[in-house]
């Protein structure tokens, strides 16, 4: 019995290191946007540096996007910002702050959710909301900040294999990205994830939205089959200008 014993703690001592070394993650990415109309070669637009820490079933994430290319149909946008929070199947946000400069306007917004919800919301200046649709507390349940969904994208798993539905709240927007179909891509050994954006409040009534992000027709998320689902590609579509967000290795 007591040689059984030892071999269980044994075991324990042996492999207990690489269960918390895979339990703690330090990750620096970088990512070039670029943007492409019909006809006319991409050109980078943006770059999206991030810094991920995970331990223990937490995360801490931060951001920063600066412009490069100046082009007519892309406002530009210098910002940074830091979201942390908890991982449950998908990363969930617990407090998200991000201050930027777009159209030489400053602006912040900073959100901290409770048991799913949405607590407090700070945007400076002050939206006015008697212009935009309604976004109700109802609508705010189980939403996530921009940031954390795009760092769900990074990860083939954390969208449950193209399947997942993500609804996303920016502080203004709300809106719902739905994967409605899978391509395995025979040629690159690559799987296409199609997906659709649902807005559903916080847009001007009638309004036609040129932000790519807050409104695309379409959204495209490609993975390497071959190489354990690596991240290849975001791609995003509104009207004639394309997004497309590659990592830069």
């Amino acid at each position: 019995m007591r040689s059984i014993k030892k071999f269980y703690l044994y075991l324990f001592l042996v492999f207990y290191p690489f269960y918390t070394l895979a339990d703690t993650i330090d990750l620096e990415r970088k990512f070039t946007i670029y943007a492409k109309l019909p006809l006319v070669p991409k050109v980078s637009v943006m770059e999206i540096t991030t810094s991920l820490n995970v331990k223990n079933h937490k995360y801490f994430y931060d951001f920063s996007i600066k412009s490069k290319n100046i082009v007519e149909f892309i406002n530009q946008v210098n910002g940074n910002g830091e979201v942390d929070g908890v991982i449950d199947n998908i990363y969930r946000p617990t407090n998200y702050s991000y201050k930027y400069t777009r159209k030489k306007k400053e602006k912040y917004v900073e959100m901290s959710y409770s048991n799913d919800v949405v607590e407090k919301i700070i945007n400076l200046p002050k939206i006015d909301k008697s212009q935009l649709a309604d976004v109700s507390d109802d609508m705010l349940i189980g939403t996530i900040d921009p940031s954390s969904f795009f760092l769900n994208l990074l990860d083939y798993d954390k969208t449950n294999k193209c399947k997942n539905k993500f609804k996303i709240f920016d502080g203004k927007r709300r809106y719902d990205v739905v994967f409605t179909n899978i391509i395995k891509n025979i040629n690159n050994n690559s799987i296409e994830c199609e997906a659709s954006q649902i807005r559903l409040g916080g847009y001007k009534k009638n309004e036609k939205v040129s932000d790519v992000f807050a409104a695309s027709d379409y959204i495209k998320v490609i993975y390497s089959e071959k190489n354990n689902n690596e991240f290849l590609g975001y791609e995003a579509k509104n009207g004639p200008i394309k997004i497309i967000i590659e990592e830069i290795k």
